[in-house]
């Protein structure tokens, strides 16, 4: 686990948790943010750019957002083996 501040979501704490489960590399990033209504926002281009890559690996990736509160970024991406 390894703790950060972005500056973007005026978060005072940030958190990336990865893994790997039977095959799957899991990711998650967290932060105590401002937020915001993804319903009502959009993903802009900097989080839609995140599932976009993931989705392009085979992977899946979900934001979940609440003003207020902060932001979720969780993935999930076979792993691969090989060069």
């Amino acid at each position: 686990m390894y703790d950060w501040v972005g500056s973007d979501a005026q978060a005072t704490r940030s958190t990336i948790d990865l893994s790997a489960v039977d095959g799957i590399v899991v990711f998650t990033v967290e932060d105590d943010g401002v937020g915001f209504d993804p319903a009502t926002r959009g993903l802009g281009t900097g989080l839609q750019g995140i599932v976009d890559r993931v989705e392009a690996l085979g992977g899946t990736a979900t934001i979940r957002s609440v003003p207020g509160v902060g932001t979720t970024v969780r993935g999930e991406v076979p792993a691969r083996s090989g060069a």
